[in-house]
C-alpha cells in the first residue's frame, strides 16, 4: 500500500477511535427519548404544549469527539420545544415549567445539576455513563422573524425551524417581550448536511447496498463523510493544543462552520482536511473592524462575538490554524508511517494515535479484508480495525 493510502487509513481509524461508540450513542439516544416521554406524558402539565425534545450540536451533526480523559464527559445538547408564544410566557416562566416537570420525576430530581445553568437544565448521569445532558427550553420563532430571514436569502426549509430560547442574563428574562435570544439548530443541521450532500448521499447508498436495504433504512449516524471526520480531527487537535489555555480554546461551532464552508465534497480524507485547513481563514470576515463568522441560517448571529471582547481568541485561533497546517504537511510529506505516528501523538493524543496506527502488517502489505463496521448488518471493505460496539 502506498504511503499516502496508509496515512489516509490511519486518519480514518483515528476518527473511529475518537468518535462516540455505537453503544454509547444508543444509550444517550435512549435517555433523551425517555426524558421526552416524561415531559409529554398525558398527565404532564406540559402535555397541552406538545413538548418535543431533539438533539443539537455535535451529537446531531455526527461530529462528536470522545473526551480525552475518562474523568471528562460527553456533553449531549438537547432542545426541548413547547408550542407557546412570547405573548403567553416569559423566558423565566418557560424555563421553570420544564424544570418543575423534571423535578416531579424521582430519578431526574436526583440527577439535576444543583446549580441552574444560564440557559439549560443539566441532567448528570452516573459515572459509568460518562455523559451529561443539557436541556435547552425553547418556543417556536414567530412568523415575522422567519419571513425576515427568507427576505435576506435564507431558504424557507431552513428558516422555518428558527426558535427562541431562555437566557438568565438577557435583559428581559422575566418580562413578556418580543425580544428573545434566538437559535436554529435544525436549520443549521440542514445547512451542514447540504454542504456535504454529494459524499453523504454516496456513502449512505454504499452502506445501503451492503445491507441490501433502502437508503432511508440506513441510520444517519452510520454515515461518516470526510467533512465530519475532518471536523473531529480538528476538534481533537484543538483539545490537545489548548489543554493549558482553555479560556482561548476555539469553540466547536466556529470550527464546524468554517470547515463546512471550506469543504468542497472531496472524497479523500487527506485532500479534504488539507484543503479545509487552508481555506478556513478565508471565511472569517471583518466589517467596520468587527470580526464576523456569521451563522449561515441566521446572519444576525455572529459566532465570533467574543473575539471582539478578547482579541487574543482570534490571534490564538490563527496561530492554531498555522500549527494544524504544519502538522498536516509534515505528515503528508513523510515516507515512514511509524515516524508519522510519533509526531501525531503530540497533536492528537498518545492513546488515540497508538490505537489508530495499530492496524497490523496486513495494512502495510495492502491486504483488504471484509469487516463489520459500526453495525452488525453493515459489511464494507475496510482494512482498518472495525467499530467495536462494546468499546467506549
Amino acid at each position: 500500500m502506498e504511503y499516502r493510502q496508509q496515512v489516509n487509513k490511519a486518519l480514518e481509524n483515528l476518527t473511529d477511535n475518537i468518535d462516540i461508540s455505537e453503544t454509547r450513542y444508543k444509550e444517550a439516544e435512549g435517555h433523551y427519548k425517555a426524558i421526552g416521554e416524561w415531559l409529554g406524558k398525558d398527565d404532564s402539565p406540559l402535555a397541552p404544549y406538545s413538548p418535543e425534545i431533539y438533539p443539537q450540536g455535535s451529537f446531531r451533526l455526527g461530529t462528536v469527539v470522545k473526551p480525552i480523559s475518562d474523568n471528562d464527559e460527553y456533553d449531549i445538547d438537547l432542545v426541548c420545544q413547547l408550542e407557546l408564544s412570547k405573548q403567553e410566557v416569559t423566558q423565566k416562566e418557560l424555563k421553570q415549567m420544564i424544570g418543575d416537570r423534571l423535578k416531579e420525576n424521582k430519578k431526574y430530581v436526583q440527577m439535576l445539576d444543583k446549580k441552574e445553568g444560564r440557559r439549560c437544565w443539566t441532567i448528570q448521569y452516573a459515572d459509568g455513563a460518562q455523559f451529561h445532558m443539557d436541556i435547552l427550553p425553547t418556543i417556536p420563532e414567530e412568523t415575522v422573524f422567519i419571513e425576515s430571514l427568507k427576505g435576506i436569502g435564507i431558504p424557507a426549509e431552513w428558516a422555518k425551524y428558527a426558535i427562541c430560547l431562555t437566557d438568565k442574563t438577557f435583559w428581559n428574562y422575566d418580562q413578556y417581550d418580543d425580544d428573545w435570544p434566538r437559535s436554529n439548530p435544525r436549520g443549521y443541521a440542514s445547512w451542514f448536511k447540504e454542504r456535504m450532500k454529494v459524499q453523504y448521499t454516496a456513502r449512505r447508498k454504499m452502506i445501503a447496498d451492503s445491507m441490501r436495504a433502502g437508503i432511508e433504512d440506513v441510520p444517519e449516524y452510520l454515515v461518516k463523510t470526510p467533512l465530519q471526520r475532518s471536523i473531529q480531527l480538528l476538534k481533537r487537535h484543538r483539545d490537545i493544543a489548548f489543554l493549558d489555555d482553555p479560556d482561548n480554546r476555539p469553540i466547536s461551532i466556529i470550527i464546524t462552520t468554517l470547515a463546512a464552508l471550506a469543504y468542497n465534497n472531496q472524497a479523500d480524507l487527506i485532500e479534504a482536511l488539507t484543503d479545509i485547513v487552508k481555506q478556513m481563514p478565508k471565511y472569517i470576515k471583518r466589517t467596520n473592524g468587527i470580526v464576523q463568522i456569521l451563522n449561515p441560517v441566521n446572519p444576525n448571529e455572529n459566532f465570533a462575538e467574543k473575539w471582539q471582547e478578547n482579541p487574543d481568541k482570534e490571534t490564538k485561533f490563527m496561530a492554531w490554524m498555522i500549527k494544524v497546517q504544519a502538522d498536516l504537511e509534515a505528515m503528508i510529506g513523510g515516507d515512514n508511517i511509524s515516524k508519522v505516528s510519533e509526531r501525531l501523538k503530540g497533536a492528537f493524543g498518545t492513546l488515540a494515535v497508538t490505537n489508530a496506527f495499530s492496524f497490523g502488517d496486513a495494512v502495510y502489505a495492502g491486504t483488504v479484508s471484509v469487516v463489520t463496521n459500526k453495525h452488525p448488518e453493515t459489511i464494507i471493505r475496510n482494512p482498518i480495525r472495525p467499530w467495536r460496539s462494546n468499546e467506549y
